[in-house]
C-alpha cells in the first residue's frame, strides 16, 4: 500500500508542469529587414506565404535576428520515421517485460 501512495504521490509531481499554462512571447521591437529574410528562406524551402508569416510572426525579437543573421540555420524538421516508432515501441515492451519479470520473481 505504501509503494502504491509513493507511485501515485510521484506520478501527480511528475505531471504538475502539464497543467502550466503557456504565455506566447511577444516581439517589442521590429527587425523588417530580418523578418523578410527568415520569410524568404521558408518559402524557398516550401512553406506557404501565409504559414511563413505566422511563422516568423511566432518568433521573438531574439529569434528573428538569430535566424535572420543566417538563414541557412532555418532548417525543415519532422516527426520520427518508421524505425524510429518501431524501436521506441521496442524498448517500451522491453522495459515492461522487464518489470513484470522482476516483480513476478520478487513474490
Amino acid at each position: 500500500m505504501k509503494r502504491t501512495v509513493l507511485c501515485l504521490l510521484a506520478v501527480h509531481f511528475a505531471l504538475i508542469p502539464c497543467f502550466a499554462d503557456v504565455i506566447p512571447s511577444r516581439r517589442q521591437e521590429s527587425n523588417r529587414a530580418a523578418e523578410q529574410t527568415v520569410k524568404s528562406r521558408l518559402e524557398q524551402m516550401g512553406v506557404s506565404s501565409t504559414e511563413a508569416e505566422q511563422q516568423v510572426r511566432d518568433l521573438t525579437s531574439k529569434e528573428i535576428a538569430y535566424f535572420g543573421a543566417n538563414p541557412d540555420r532555418v532548417q525543415m524538421a519532422g516527426s520520427l520515421y518508421w524505425y524510429e516508432w518501431v524501436a521506441g515501441a521496442a524498448v517500451a515492451i522491453i522495459i515492461t517485460v522487464t518489470i513484470i519479470a522482476l516483480k513476478i520473481e520478487l513474490e
